[in-house]
């Protein structure tokens, strides 16, 4: 009995594409100019992304019902790991601020006026 073994090309290029990337949120994000995250800050780097998504939407940057940018966008945009991009998204599902779909991503919630 012989055994195949398939031998991969490392040196070949893989790339990973979003697949919100033809979305009008990549193109919003693109715009956006996000604050560097303050490692010695009082606030977790969690709360510091959240409050920055929290600002939008009070602002309405990002309307009811609006996709929120997903975890891979808030990794690429703050250069933090997926667990603190996560972090954030669950803080504002707490607040009320977001809701989330599975399987769909979060999105704005309605503002009770």
């Amino acid at each position: 009995m012989s055994v195949r073994l398939r031998l991969y090309n490392r040196s070949a290029p893989c790339r990973y594409v979003s697949l919100m990337s033809a979305s009008s949120l990549v193109s919003y994000l693109d715009r956006v100019d996000a604050p560097d995250i303050d490692y010695r800050a009082e606030l977790p780097p969690h709360r510091q992304i959240a409050g920055w998504l929290l600002a939008r939407i009070e602002s309405g940057e990002l309307a009811e019902n609006q996709p929120m940018p997903s975890e891979k966008d808030l990794m690429d945009l703050f250069g933090v790991a997926r667990t603190t991009a996560r972090r954030a998204i669950a803080y504002l599902r707490d607040q009320g601020a977001i809701r989330t779909v599975p399987g769909r991503g979060s999105y704005v919630a309605r503002r009770e006026p």
